[in-house]
């Protein structure tokens, strides 16, 4: 697909209430070249101290809602996804009004922008899941989710495709590969994330797909919400390193102290999601970025989150131990989707890292994931 559009929240509370915080309540989309569907998405935050619901949204006919959930815990966040199919070119103005339990007034959020080419079929539509006859909802654990043809529905009511938690031994677990053995992790219920009695200074580097394949879904998006949640949690002990690659690599952040929240936030939040892998050259480049800044007795973690196969070949991976000499490194992944020989492939690459490969499908929580992971790594013996 030549023309794509893909809107990447930017997490700022814009709009602020005392419960729930809005990424931004007006979404520009300025020029969009051609599509058959808008859609652009909105992160909400749970930031008071009870349970949030989304109850319903009103708009006028046409106009879809979707959320990852209706009920938000105590600083969760949920994703909306809004959209609707454009009669016509030129320039467009949609509002819905958003209703939940934080205050009795609905919240007003707006989409705009100008579209110049209206599509006739949907095969190159814009940020869009499945075809119009379809409802497409967007689920919690899910990365894309088509769901059955249904009756269409224009009340514009917040539809509940929210999952439903079921409290058993296996929604806690997850399987990870380390090397060439294969696990199940129970994760830790605990209101105490990382006490520095039970887990080191941590010196961790996000590595980032950016490239066009991570735009297609909520990939980049939940991932997001996921180092947001981590960057939450880490301590003035720790620090986070944030690079991104595509076309190029470029390092975002280095080195940024666990302390300086709004900063890390801001740059995860910026993340956009454009051009094609160069994933050989970030991996090298990012390891001698995070043994720069090297912590003797902590952990010191590159996470490599991605769809895409790329080679890592034998004198790649001879570069990468070299590098390394006296101050190992632990290289995990973050693989999205279900391509065979694309997971296949990042799995050898987390065996060659002495990491973890975690994948993320349907049914699974990346937040707690992630969260896991850095414990597992960090973890004093």
């Amino acid at each position: 697909m030549k023309n794509l559009l893909f809107l990447v929240p930017f997490f700022a509370p814009i709009l602020s209430f005392s419960q729930i915080n809005f990424s931004t309540k007006i979404v520009e989309l300025g020029n969009v070249k051609e599509a058959y569907e808008i859609r652009a998405d909105i992160v909400v935050k749970n930031t008071g101290a009870k349970k949030l619901y989304l109850l319903k949204a009103d708009g006028e006919k046409g106009i879809k809602v979707f959320t990852s959930k209706k009920t938000i815990e105590v600083n969760d966040t949920a994703l909306l996804i809004i959209s609707f199919i454009p009669e016509s070119a030129g320039r467009f103005s949609k509002e819905i009004k958003l209703v939940c339990s934080a205050q009795p007034d609905a919240v007003e959020l707006r989409i705009k922008g100008n579209l110049e080419i209206l599509k006739s079929d949907d095969k190159t539509a814009c940020f869009y899941f499945g075809r119009p006859n379809k409802t497409v909802a967007v689920k919690e654990d899910a990365i894309v989710v088509n769901t059955p043809n249904v009756k269409k529905d224009n009340s514009n009511k917040m539809p509940d495709n929210s999952s439903v938690p079921i409290e058993t031994k296996e929604s806690n677990a997850r399987t990870k590969t380390t090397g060439s053995k294969t696990e199940t992790v129970i994760i830790e219920t605990t209101n105490e994330k990382l006490p520095e009695t039970l887990y080191k200074p941590n010196n961790l580097l996000f590595l980032v797909d950016v490239s066009n394949s991570m735009k297609d879904s909520l990939k980049l998006p939940l991932l997001k919400i996921a180092i947001n949640k981590l960057i939450d949690e880490v301590r003035d002990i720790d620090f986070i390193t944030l690079v991104c690659y595509a076309d190029s690599v470029r390092i975002l952040a280095e080195n940024i102290n666990g302390s300086k929240k709004e900063e890390l936030h801001k740059i995860v939040n910026g993340l956009k999601a454009r051009g094609l892998t160069k994933g050989r050259q970030a991996i090298i480049k990012s390891e001698s970025v995070l043994i720069r800044h090297y912590i003797k007795e902590g952990n010191n973690q590159m996470i490599l989150a991605t769809d895409g196969k790329f080679n890592f070949y034998t004198e790649d991976e001879k570069k990468f131990i070299d590098q390394q000499k006296e101050n190992p490194v632990v290289m995990s992944v973050i693989g999205f989707g279900d391509d065979r020989d694309a997971i296949k492939n990042l799995k050898e690459i987390a065996e060659k890292g002495k990491g973890s490969f975690i994948h993320i499908k349907k049914k699974t929580n990346l937040d707690e994931l992630l969260m896991e992971e850095v414990k597992e790594r960090s973890r004093r013996k």
